[in-house]
């Protein structure tokens, strides 16, 4: 099995085990935030939208429902679990994370929240972004960011203990010439923040043992009664569009 199959393999083990789960659910969902995409998004005349990376469809279902004349595809490595009062202009289904099954000049919006750091062949992902969208078409990255200061990719050796398929999380300049390489421009971008737990385990306490001041002062990271909490992690929502 190639490096791409194996960390599709275990973030697909990983999200089958914590997608129904409400502590994961609670994590990732963050009202404002959403509303900030949908209202980035506005103005756009969108017939054919696809969501990578739908996972539980928390935005899938809300694109559906806010452009009930377009068609909203949402694809996972996982079998979404948003099936209960879907709407009829949303479609659910599964793929390898590696290959998106789509023709060229499909969709208008493309959009991925809270995956690209999952993406095991990102240049690969971006240039099959770029193929399915129409010309002018955008895309809309949510993701968190690497801090500048982060030099010893902290935040990445904490989410690799997981062994849920994290390959890194991006800085936003990597982002934007990821991007930019394929013939994406940046329309614009909103800075939101977010915070998670590592569950109390010995290789999160050991690794945040080793970190000094400054590494912690980077994401906010703190030790309380066993769990490691990154306590301020940016996030970025940048909207591309394909010239």
């Amino acid at each position: 099995m190639d490096r791409e199959s194996e960390k599709v393999r275990q973030a697909r083990e990983s999200f089958d085990r914590i997608l129904r789960r409400k502590a994961y659910t609670e994590i990732i969902r963050d009202d404002e935030q959403r509303s900030l995409l949908l209202d980035m998004l506005r103005g756009g005349d969108y017939k054919k939208i696809l969501d990578i990376g739908t996972g539980t469809g928390y935005l899938a279902f809300a694109l559906a429902e806010t452009y009930p004349c377009a068609l909203v595809h949402g694809i996972d490595i996982v079998r979404a679990i948003a099936e209960e009062n879907r709407p009829s202009n949303l479609v659910l289904q599964t793929f390898d994370g590696i290959t998106y099954p789509f023709e060229d000049n499909t969709f208008d919006l493309i959009v991925s929240r809270y995956a690209f750091h999952h993406f095991p062949n990102p240049e690969s992902a971006v240039e099959q972004i770029y193929r399915l969208l129409l010309p002018g078409g955008r895309v809309l990255i949510s993701d968190p960011v690497r801090a500048a200061e982060d030099r010893g990719e902290i935040i990445d050796r904490f989410m690799r203990i997981k062994r849920d398929g994290h390959i890194r999380f991006y800085a936003r300049e990597e982002l934007e010439e990821l991007f930019a390489a394929v013939g994406f421009s940046v329309e614009k971008q909103t800075i939101t923040h977010m915070a998670f737990p590592f569950v109390p385990r010995n290789e999160y306490e050991q690794l945040y043992d080793t970190l000094t001041d400054r590494d912690r002062c980077c994401y906010g990271i703190t030790k309380e009664n066993g769990t490691v909490w990154v306590r301020n992690m940016e996030v970025g929502n940048t909207i591309f569009i394909k010239i």
